[in-house]
């Protein structure tokens, strides 16, 4: 009896407070006016993941602004510029949800602030659960952070894709 609540027990404790296995998550982006695609990296998580209550858990973590690639070498040099993400002033993107809501459709809607070149912002991503992965997706404007590729907002729009591994 002692060994099977002390195995109930660690059972339990592996689906609280999971952290997200940096290593074997990924981001992705398209931006989507120009019909650039790329990855950014350097993941770093602070993130408390409840399996059981995904509502209670807390995403919260960031990358680095270095590790953006698009597949052109110049395009992500320029990227690193103060005029785009200023990297030597705000080397990381971060991003803190406050807010993880299931919806009807077992998916979830998350609020968070999303910190770009020290400005913060409000944003709403969805999210589903796929066996150990939580898949968030969302739409931002690079232009409510100052990052202005076009002139028009519309134009600035960036699809992101963000495929977290729980351990």
């Amino acid at each position: 009896m002692k060994t099977t609540i002390a195995l109930l027990l660690v059972c339990a404790s592996l689906l609280l407070n999971n952290k997200i296995n940096t290593t074997d998550s990924k981001i992705t982006f398209t931006f989507d006016s120009e019909g650039v695609a790329g990855t950014i990296g350097d993941i770093q998580s602070q993130s408390e993941i409840d399996l059981t209550q995904i509502e209670e858990s807390i995403i919260k973590g960031s990358v680095s602004v270095g590790s953006i690639e698009t597949g052109n070498f110049l395009r992500d040099g320029h990227l690193m510029w103060e005029k785009y993400f200023n990297r030597s002033d705000y080397p990381r993107i971060y991003f803190e949800s406050n807010s993880i809501k299931e919806n009807k459709d077992r998916t979830y809607k998350v609020e968070g602030n999303l910190t770009i070149k020290g400005i913060s912002k409000p944003v709403t991503f969805m999210a589903v659960k796929k066996d150990n992965f939580i898949n968030i997706t969302g739409n931002i404007y690079t232009s409510d952070w100052n990052i202005n590729i076009q002139k028009e907002r519309k134009k600035n729009k960036a699809t992101i894709a963000m495929k977290l591994k729980i351990e």
